[in-house]
């Protein structure tokens, strides 16, 4: 099931729509054979993969609306709990490597009050039924794939699709530079993970250039990820009803929680900076170059 093009694909309409029935193939084994937690993480993954493919062919792909959308919902569905565990988690995080002592020591009464709430999103059949939901919506959209038309070929159905992601992209970063809100990271977060995937949809054009770059895109994703969970987690922190009595360990929380988030930004800035330094028409042009190398030497 590899998220990639591959010489044998005659058309990029027939690869989108193998790339597009495998993830949805793995998303359903998923369901049927793994337990829930694993379930809903493979059918959310494989949503987000599915949603940058049809980012990338968007300009020629009169289907997109419809399809982003529906993997945006079905994506919804189980976010439930995958939103209560994070809280868990990056509280986890935060403390992993603090001594718990003094204000800390007290915030494992907020651990137990996330847990709570997590427990409270599991409890009953709603978790059972999403994944069912999210079964019959999957087979649905697989028969759908037979029906994808992609109006241009080649170079033509991909090129303006990438290089309208990596502008997004930079326009975002730009944002961020200006005036670095948790809204405008969220921003830049899901426009470097849609060129992360793409690169790994091109890597087989020249491994040797795309497999670094998507492991380089996968950490600045992996950092901004962090990020936004932190971003949460101080939301939800600042948002805990006062009659639950946990003011002051929350205090303490947060302002570990913005020394972390801060020391992240830090990190991200240069990487993500690198990675968007080239113009997105000059990263465009070369991929179109590269990929003119692969198509016409495929096979020799």
């Amino acid at each position: 099931m590899a998220y990639k093009f591959k010489a044998s694909d005659r058309t990029v309409q027939r690869a989108v729509r193998r790339i597009a029935r495998e993830q949805i193939d793995g998303a359903l084994h998923a369901i049927d054979s793994s337990d829930r937690d694993t379930a809903r993480h493979e059918v959310r993954k494989a949503c987000k993969k599915i949603r940058a493919l049809v980012r990338l062919i968007r300009p020629s792909f009169s289907g997109y609306a419809r399809e982003n959308g529906e993997y945006r919902e079905i994506a919804g569905l189980l976010a439930g709990t995958r939103d209560a565990r994070v809280l868990l988690d990056t509280f986890d995080m935060l403390t992993r490597d603090t001594e718990l002592d003094g204000d800390l020591a007290m915030a494992l009464s907020v651990r137990e009050y996330f847990s709570q709430q997590l427990a409270d999103v599991e409890q009953g059949d709603a978790a059972s039924e999403q994944l069912d939901e999210a079964r019959d919506r999957l087979q649905k959209a697989r028969r759908r794939v037979a029906s994808w038309t992609v109006d241009e070929d080649g170079w033509s159905a991909l090129g303006p699709g990438l290089a309208k992601i990596l502008k997004q992209a930079e326009k975002a970063a730009g944002k961020v530079r200006r005036k670095p809100t948790a809204l405008r990271f969220h921003d830049l977060r899901k426009r470097m993970k849609y060129h992360w995937y793409h690169t790994r949809l091109f890597k087989p054009v020249w491994p040797a250039v795309m497999k670094p770059r998507a492991s380089e895109l996968s950490r600045a994703a992996d950092l901004l990820g962090l990020h936004h969970d932190i971003s949460v987690f101080e939301e939800h922190l600042a948002g805990l009803p006062a009659e639950a009595g946990l003011a002051e360990p929350a205090g303490a929380l947060l302002t570990h929680a913005m020394e972390k988030r801060g020391r992240l930004e830090e990190k991200m800035a240069p990487l993500v900076d690198r990675l968007l330094a080239q113009e997105p028409d000059a990263v465009s042009e070369h991929w179109h170059a590269l990929w003119h190398i692969w198509r016409t030497g495929a096979g020799s």
